[in-house]
């Protein structure tokens, strides 16, 4: 368990989800009254909030476009030019390599940062780490700054491609099988969990799990899972490290980027793999899973290619010097997870055939 009493928590003084959250973002920036503030998106974004422009260049403010996909080695030299101009805040417009790049250079700079997440992919919207490219290709996460305030627009959320809520959902959903690999270490190497953490993570999946006539085309379904995300995030701040919300389908997930080369949405492939390894603790939830992710037409987005269990056997092999986080990767051998693995996408295959999926309308 975290010892809080030797470290700070940040969590948000503020969060709004709602629609129109712009506005109530730009009352804020003017409440506050910060000297100067650097505004980061990127140029599409400017079509789809053009108001943005006109606030990022009012009086000292200014605006920073970010480049896709941040590596650690561009993310420092960004980090030297946004110091040079002496913001007072940070101010992230956009998906998930805006977030990032603000998180981490306010963390750098130590200054407050405000985020407005456009798409809800991941739970990195709200969470003390951020996911960077390294110049060997493999992905790593990093410690951040929390938002010292975060407005959800439910609306642009709503709006966008509707592939990025199916990678929010698969996210907050491999936090079932973080936990279950937490407690797993809990049992095997004394590692201590922090419960309150636990909890929130808890809540985020829960909260999806019970949807009632769960679907992306329900706004209070879209609205529960931003809530979700942004739990699943602080959740981790609590904990002090991702363990929370980050397990061997994670460890899954990065090697996946490395084998495939990151063509796929993160959370596309989270929530498989969470499905695979649900199967391989033999879980009461699996099933349960399952049919959340058949019904809403999570499982017709996925690309073919993480069916193919040759690719899945490189995968696993790397998988595991990922990251020195103790899994059920640690307990099971290549042919059992194999085994298992070809047994859920048989299941998934099945479900598929036999549903009328959602999905079909948002292709």
């Amino acid at each position: 368990m975290t010892d809080h009493s030797t470290r700070s928590i940040e969590i948000p003084k503020y969060i709004i989800v709602k629609p129109q959250a712009v506005e109530a973002m730009i009352a804020f920036l003017e409440m506050m009254r910060f000297g100067r503030v650097c505004f980061a998106t990127q140029e599409n974004i400017l079509d789809i909030i053009p108001e943005l422009e006109e606030v990022a260049h009012r009086k000292n403010n200014f605006l920073f476009l970010v480049q896709e996909r941040p590596y650690l080695n561009r993310l420092m030299t960004t980090v030297e030019i946004i110091h040079t101009e002496k913001p007072d805040a940070l101010v992230g417009v956009g998906g998930g390599s805006v977030l990032d790049t603000v998180k981490f250079i306010g963390h750098i700079l130590n200054i407050p940062i405000i985020l407005l997440p456009t798409l809800a992919s991941n739970d990195g919207i709200c969470s003390p780490v951020v996911s960077v490219r390294l110049d060997n290709g493999r992905s790593d996460s990093l410690r951040a700054r929390m938002p010292f305030a975060l407005f959800a627009d439910t609306k642009i959320i709503s709006d966008a491609p509707k592939k990025y809520l199916f990678a929010g959902l698969g996210d907050v959903i491999s936090n079932i099988t973080a936990i279950l690999d937490w407690e797993l270490s809990t049992q095997q190497t004394g590692e201590q969990i922090d419960y309150f953490s636990r909890i929130l993570s808890v809540m985020s999946y829960k909260s999806l799990l019970n949807f009632k006539d769960a679907s992306i085309d329900n706004e209070n379904f879209v609205e529960t899972l931003v809530d979700a995300l942004i739990t699943s995030g602080i959740s981790m701040e609590y904990a002090g490290n991702s363990r929370s919300a980050s397990g061997s389908e994670h460890m899954l997930s990065h090697a996946a980027d490395v084998v495939f080369g990151a063509p796929f949405l993160h959370g596309h492939q989270t929530g498989f793999y969470t499905c695979v390894i649900l199967k391989a603790y033999g879980d009461e939830l699996y099933e349960r899973t399952l049919q959340l992710l058949c019904d809403i037409g999570f499982f017709s987005f996925l690309p073919e290619e993480l069916f193919d269990s040759n690719r899945f056997a490189e995968i696993l092999r790397l998988a595991r010097s990922i990251r020195d986080r103790y899994t059920i990767l640690n307990t099971l051998d290549d042919n059992q997870l194999l085994k298992t693995f070809e047994d859920t996408v048989s299941e998934i295959r099945y479900a598929l055939s036999h549903s009328d999926s959602k999905s079909k309308s948002y292709r």
